[in-house]
């Protein structure tokens, strides 16, 4: 059974059932390499997906990846399951137990990195708090399901669906509104990469049509699915262009994160 459909029915049964994990406050973590003389400013997120655990970012070597390159951050990994969308608290756990608290510990930048379930995560507290985040890397996100991308195709794309006129009212219209007022004025919130696998099920529910949404230069797909093999090679383009960032010394009128442009089909 393919990942896509595993994710699928573990939705489902979450849904159907109850069988949802609670939402602890504060939100638990998973700290690597912060230490109080660390001399690092900089915070990485990550924002995990609905199935598995936090902790599969260091048991699939994504961590690593971070760490290899040498870059001037810190991590933090918050256990951001399920239980936190469906209670609707997954932004102000981000903020209140991670970011302010990073704030007064001397951080001042900080990155979200989403990956499924946490890229819908990390667009809703752009929504909320666009200031606190210098950029978004999404990892083929989850955006809804079926029928919502069927009303956005149906009316001719994300600028032409108007919400109003939606069968649908819940979450969905909340993050696909949101990609609007992204459109309409992006200078007001942090800017958005995205990178996909091109045989991922969950892409043709977002990220192509987020894509549409997106500049091109932000843009990257390669060919994969739905897993952690996938992720690996997208999250490490995602860092190409974070090291670039942090390879600028000085200010330049080209977003170092845009200066790579990698598509492959």
């Amino acid at each position: 059974m393919s990942l896509n459909r595993i994710l699928l029915l573990l939705a489902i049964t979450l849904l159907s059932t109850g069988c949802v994990p609670k939402a602890q406050i504060p939100v638990p973590v998973l700290e690597y390499g912060q230490t109080e003389n660390s001399g690092n400013t900089d915070l990485l997120i990550f924002l995990r997906g609905i199935g598995g655990s936090h902790t599969d970012f260091e048991r699939f070597g994504l961590i690593d990846q971070v760490r290899e390159r040498n870059l001037p951050v810190d991590i933090v990994v918050p256990n951001a399951h399920y239980g936190y969308y469906k209670s609707e608290s997954v932004v102000d756990r981000i903020k209140e137990d991670i970011i302010e608290p990073a704030k007064q510990r001397g951080y001042a930048r900080f990155w979200l990195a989403g990956f499924s379930m946490g890229g819908l995560g990390s667009l809703f507290y752009i929504r909320e708090y666009p200031e606190d985040i210098e950029a978004v890397m999404l990892v083929s996100p989850f955006m809804g399901w079926g029928t919502i991308r069927r009303e956005i195709e149906t009316a001719g794309g994300i600028n032409n669906w108007d919400a109003d006129n939606s069968a649908i009212d819940n979450w969905q219209i909340l993050i696909w509104t949101f990609v609007q007022d992204y459109i309409a004025a992006p200078d007001n919130y942090p800017p958005v990469y995205l990178g996909y696998g091109t045989r991922d099920g969950v892409a043709k529910n977002g990220p192509e049509l987020l894509a549409a949404a997106l500049p091109e230069e932000r843009i990257f797909t390669l060919q994969g699915s739905h897993n952690y093999p996938t992720f690996r090679s997208l999250w490490s383009i995602h860092l190409d262009r974070l090291e670039k960032r942090f390879a600028t010394l000085t200010p330049s009128s080209q977003d170092p994160l845009e200066a790579q442009i990698v598509r492959t089909e």
